[in-house]
């Protein structure tokens, strides 16, 4: 190849190359269900976990232990939730874990503790985040437009805007891998389960979105909902 190809090719493959990694990458979020008999143990052990994950990696609580509150079959139930930037980094963290000694010693006492339950991997797709030991109002739905619900869900934002629950944020996920009846999940997160039970009071005695359901009704179904809070120290 000469000189003037090289320089043509170069600044394609430059191109191409920052064009993946300008290339808008939705973080990845990852639900295990735990089964413990001793839960205060579990979470100082997940505690633990953290702090040595963040030793590591200088990921800040990634880990994240949730309880099922009213959330008919989950409730009472332990979960571990954790965020990545992608579900390539969290492929890359468990590689990079699998030969380090202290993990491996820490699972290993973790092990006696717990029962891994099914996993979950969803996508990003509208977010606004949560809040540190905050709780959420969690809607599995089948969606079969994602785009025209994602409009929707603006309008549900607006909504709550407007009647007194400007700190609701809501979250979109996508399931994308452990997909079982359902394809995303609506995470509604607030500061405490009290301003979950607040806004459940004022959907039902308001009927603040009787008109709004009508039309998210055209594009999803609502498969399972529940209240849920985080026990994370």
């Amino acid at each position: 190849m000469n000189v003037r190809m090289r320089l043509l090719v170069l600044p394609a493959i430059f191109a191409m190359v920052v064009g993946s990694l300008l290339a808008e990458v939705k973080p990845a979020l990852v639900v295990q269900v735990i089964s413990t008999e001793d839960t205060p143990a579990y979470v100082a052990m997940i505690t633990k976990a953290n702090g040595m994950i963040k030793a590591k990696t200088g990921f800040e609580r990634l880990r994240q232990v949730w309880v099922g509150d009213q959330a008919g079959e989950s409730s009472h139930g332990v979960f571990v939730v954790s965020q990545y930037p992608s579900a390539a980094a969290a492929a890359q963290m468990q590689e990079k874990f699998a030969d380090d000694p202290e993990i491996k010693a820490f699972l290993a006492e973790l092990k006696g503790m717990r029962h891994l339950g099914p996993s979950y991997l969803y996508k990003g797709v509208r977010l606004e985040g949560g809040y540190p030991g905050g709780a959420v109002f969690v809607t599995n739905i089948a969606c079969t437009d994602e785009d025209a619900y994602v409009k929707a869900l603006d309008g549900l934002k607006a909504i709550f805007d407007a009647n007194g629950f400007k700190d609701a944020r809501v979250n979109l996920w996508r399931m994308t891998a452990g997909r079982s009846n359902w394809t995303h999940i609506v995470v509604i997160a607030l500061p405490s389960q009290t301003r979950v039970a607040e806004l459940l009071d004022s959907l039902g005695d308001q009927a603040l979105l009787k008109d709004w359901n009508v039309g998210a009704a055209k594009i999803r179904t609502t498969v399972a909902n529940g209240t849920y809070h985080e026990i994370t120290k």
